[in-house]
């Protein structure tokens, strides 16, 4: 069965495909992710077949592009995170399904899936669940991470330089070893308790951490809600308030960082966890997309 998937040019709404589009490769399907010439490489990088979107005709937008290669390749079933793939599906007479995340919103679609687990939702949410797998590329265990720790260890994670001086200025009371692969400001004092190294991809550190600490990342909250990880977000999004509110982390200051280790968070982020282990696999939910087809 051909299955095409369209995500936007960003690495994260890529990323967040591939553990589905390769359950369907896997299952014997031929299936192609589209994009953007400039976005193809990100795509073969994750091992999937690349769709080459058209260049050459200003005048379409990339969603009526991706509709004219669904006209032409006629898909089965089209997956997307992005409402062009449903408008695409419509186009070639083919299944849409639709992909959320934590900050979608509902869009029209054949069949909806969202990787954010029940208890963490709206309630009432009539979607089908689909089981979150981390996905962050390919990954090099860097050198450091191959010494076992001298204590426990805590990923942090920010993509605005802002909040590192605050964070640091809260590290006192806080027992465990805080990694962090950045360039810190200028002026910053590194203190005692932060191991700064080159590279902390999160597919490899995140296993041996006992908490994170990031500015809302997406990416990262589902991930660390998939390890189990307590997490403490310094963002307020309404997926952080509800991690929050599950008893599984913290938001909104740096203030709660020394109480990442606390036992009741560790109690919340497991439950988390085992929710998450219990929803279909995507290689389950590839099944029912395809019908069981195999061909």
């Amino acid at each position: 069965m051909r299955v095409l998937l369209a995500t936007p040019s960003a690495t994260a709404r890529l990323h967040a495909l591939v553990p589905l589009a390769w359950a369907m490769r896997t299952a014997g399907h031929d299936v192609k992710i589209a994009g953007r010439p400039a976005f193809v490489e990100d795509i073969l990088r994750t091992g999937c077949v690349a769709a080459e979107l058209e260049d050459g005709d200003a005048e379409l937008t990339e969603s009526a592009k991706l509709a004219e290669f669904a006209r032409l390749w006629r898909p089965a079933v089209v997956v997307s995170n992005a409402p062009a793939g449903t408008a695409a599906a419509r186009e070639a007479g083919a299944r849409a399904v639709r992909v959320l995340g934590p900050a979608d919103f509902d869009v029209t679609a054949d069949h909806t899936l969202d990787v954010v687990p029940p208890s963490l939702r709206d309630k009432g949410s009539p979607h089908a669940s689909l089981r979150h797998v981390p996905y962050f590329g390919p990954v090099e265990i860097p050198d450091w991470l191959r010494r076992k720790a001298r204590h426990t260890r805590v990923l942090l994670s920010l993509n605005d330089p802002s909040w590192y001086a605050p964070v640091f200025s809260k590290l006192s009371d806080v027992d465990a070893e805080i990694v962090c692969a950045a360039e810190l400001p200028a002026g910053l004092t590194l203190p005692r308790k932060v191991k700064l190294v080159d590279s902390a991809p999160p597919a490899a550190v995140l296993p041996t951490c006992v908490a994170v600490v990031h500015d809302g990342d997406e990416t990262l909250a589902l991930a660390a809600v998939a390890y189990g990880l307590p997490q403490l977000s310094l963002a307020e999004s309404a997926f952080d308030a509800r991690v929050t509110a599950a008893g599984a982390g913290l938001s909104g200051s740096a203030e709660g960082i020394s109480r990442l280790t606390d036992e009741t968070l560790r109690a919340g982020a497991d439950a988390l966890r085992a929710e998450v282990a219990a929803l279909p696999a995507p290689r389950a939910v590839a099944a029912v997309l395809t019908g069981g087809d195999d061909d």
